[in-house]
């Protein structure tokens, strides 16, 4: 039997381990036997990408969902291509926290090289395509987009509270910090005195002041599970950061017919569709007008645009 390799290595958390619970959840409900996941639990360190390139040669197809493709020849090198600071202009880099343009000097150059090699180089938006064929134009023939997916039934169905959810990893380029200030200068005193934000922090990540306001709560780092219930029970979702590839809380959004608050950005309009409530970050005003509209929007699910199905069976080529 011709077998398909993933390497799952890296991503923790967030947008990539989100992938991988609709990954797990295809191949165990598609009883498909030809796939085979390796390097869950192991970070994406040079003593992994020779392992894998070594233990997969018998493979009909190599997928890397960790933006380092495979390198070796022989069967079809596929690479998902997701994180946004791979491929950035000179003026977001120089923008960047000192920290992480470190790591990325170490980090890009192999994913660079690597992409070079691939055969097919997977972006989940149209924005992110344009980014690598920027960066890398030599490779711009052989990126096909395709959105994550999303489960329409990743979200229960429940009645619906008060409240907000800010379902975001605090990493230093989203700024987390400025856009929950100006989120609560946009509502203090202009939006009903009943509504709240969970915000998926710990108090140690955000100052005494915005820990201690009355119109935030911090539910803190939840699992997957926990996190499934309170998206399910929000009125509207808040998704501010201005750097990402893709942004499964905006596909989450949609799927599950509720408004998102997030910036007004080709991205955002790709994904997130007619769910979009968007606003231009730093003006309080256009802030106010879009939590407005996400808490008197009536939307109807739209999980066409990403089921997994459909996904997977391109991804992984379907089951010869």
């Amino acid at each position: 039997m011709s077998v398909v390799i993933v390497d799952a290595a890296g991503g923790p958390e967030g947008g990539a381990a989100r992938f991988k619970v609709e990954l797990r959840r295809y191949v165990a409900g598609s009883g498909r036997t030809d796939v085979q996941i390796i390097g869950l639990g192991r970070r994406v360190e040079p003593a992994w990408l020779l392992r894998r390139e070594t233990s997969s040669s018998a493979s009909n197809r190599r997928v890397a969902l960790n933006n380092v493709s495979f390198v070796t020849p022989g069967s079809e090198r596929w690479t998902l291509l997701r994180n946004p600071l791979d491929f950035l202009t000179k003026d977001e880099d120089a923008n960047l926290d000192p920290g992480l343009r470190a790591l990325g000097r170490r980090r890009i150059p192999v994913v660079h090289l690597a992409a070079r090699r691939a055969d097919v180089l997977v972006v989940p938006s149209t924005a992110m395509a344009k980014r690598v064929s920027r960066t890398l134009p030599r490779v711009a023939s052989r990126i096909v987009v395709r959105h994550h997916p999303v489960s329409a039934d990743s979200i229960p169905s429940v009645p619906r509270e008060s409240f907000i959810l800010c379902p975001v990893i605090f990493a230093p380029y989203k700024h987390m910090i400025s856009r929950l200030r100006e989120w609560v200068a946009a509502a203090d005193g202009h939006i009903d005195s009943g509504i709240r934000m969970l915000v998926t922090a710990e108090p140690s990540e955000v100052p005494g002041d915005l820990a201690a306001h009355p119109l935030l709560r911090l539910v803190g780092r939840i699992s997957h599970a926990e996190l499934r219930m309170l998206w399910a029970r929000s009125r509207a979702i808040y998704f501010p950061s201005a750097l990402e590839s893709f942004g499964f809380p905006l596909a989450e959004a949609r799927v599950n017919g509720q408004p998102v608050i997030a910036c007004d950005s080709e991205l955002n309009q790709e994904v997130a569709g007619p769910a979009l409530c968007g606003f231009t970050i730093g003006d309080i005003d256009s802030l106010r007008s879009a939590t407005r509209q996400a808490l008197h929007s009536n939307l109807a699910p739209d999980p066409t645009p990403f089921d997994p199905k459909s996904y997977f069976d391109w991804l992984l080529g379907e089951p010869r």
